[in-house]
């Protein structure tokens, strides 16, 4: 069947632009000469564009739409509570939306993908950690369509939408050095994978690297929860605020621990941000909200998802290499944070 890269090789253009003449893109600035010839060319190959195509073992329920399934590596629960993940599906659901898209399968796991139905779907967009095991298992249901939201494939024939969670931690760490803070705590939670692997988080790793080259790392000021909601935020800072050494600062690996750790420094007269600063991790919409506002990385998550959508729908098209696309993040100084007195 014709694919858009097909159509491009002839045509002497950029597959992008067959994209966009076949899209009717009134934005596009080419010579009519190369519009007609690239519809020339697709009319000779009988193109079809993917959401209109039917196969002899996947065909469509709804006449014109392809068909994606989103599995979320997370309970229903755990990402209404973190909505960073909501805020991913979200994008993904709004972008599938606006190309034509049947979203036909929404998966909530936290085990193995054994028991997840994939049959007669055209691609996946997986949201969240996976095991070599259960990426073997995906990639043999769905052959090569799938695109993954904060994972890298280990064999790297698969798409990825993610973000350098090294690089913001560095960001927010300078925030805090730059405020005069050198005793900084950390409260993060324990990532693993569907085989129930231990995973040491990013933000985790980064940040006793970056307080061990700066000579200022303390084991003591360490509080690792089993999750990375409200309630392991809240624990954690409850057990900070017992010991006699606080530290002027903290950086909390998500804005829903952050969240719970807000609460229990007001329940044990800590106040923010004369006695502890705070950064946070997500930016999610009540970050603002809080008292006082949340100084975060800002992480663009319905963005994920929407790019997400764009790199599936260009793999259905046709292309071949797999793509790694870093979505950049942004610090949103608040007012959690303040100069050390």
């Amino acid at each position: 069947m014709a694919t858009i890269k097909d159509i491009a090789e002839l045509a002497k253009v950029s597959t992008a632009t067959v994209s966009r003449v076949l899209n009717n893109d009134k934005n596009l600035s080419v010579t009519v000469e190369t519009r007609d010839r690239i519809m020339e060319i697709a009319k000779e190959l009988k193109y079809v564009p993917v959401r209109k195509r039917y196969t002899d073992n996947k065909v469509s329920s709804v006449a014109g739409e392809t068909e994606i399934g989103i599995v979320m590596f997370c309970s229903p629960e755990y990402e209404w509570e973190d909505t960073y993940f909501l805020s991913i599906r979200k994008g993904i659901e709004s972008e599938c939306s606006e190309k034509g898209l049947l979203v036909k399968k929404i998966s909530h796991y936290s085990g193995g993908v054994t028991d997840v139905q994939m049959n007669h779907l055209d691609g996946v967009i997986v949201v969240g950690m996976i095991s070599e095991e259960d990426e073997k298992e995906l990639s043999q249901r769905v052959n090569r369509n799938i695109v993954f939201i904060n994972y890298v494939s280990k064999s790297e024939q698969f798409d990825a939408v993610i973000i350098d969670h090294e690089k913001a931690t560095k960001v927010a760490l300078e925030h805090l050095f730059s405020l005069g803070h050198t005793k900084i705590g950390f409260i993060g939670g324990q990532e693993r994978d569907q085989s129930n692997n231990k995973i040491m988080d990013v933000r985790h790793r980064t940040f006793e690297e970056v307080m061990k080259q700066r000579d200022l790392y303390n084991p003591e000021y360490m509080f690792i929860s089993r999750q990375f909601l409200i309630n392991d935020g809240y624990a954690s800072m409850k057990k900070a605020g017992k010991k006699e050494d606080l530290p002027s600062a903290f950086f909390i690996a998500s804005d829903a621990m952050a969240i719970g750790a807000m609460r229990a420094c007001h329940e044990l007269g800590i106040k923010i941000p004369e006695d502890i600063s705070i950064v946070s991790f997500n930016d999610v919409e009540m970050a603002s909200f809080t008292q006082p506002a949340l100084t975060t990385v800002k992480v663009y998550t319905e963005e994920m998802g929407k790019a997400a959508v764009k790199l599936l729908m260009d793999r259905l098209e046709g292309r071949e290499i797999p793509f790694k696309l870093e979505i950049p993040t942004k610090l949103i100084v608040r007012e959690s944070s303040s100069r050390i007195e």
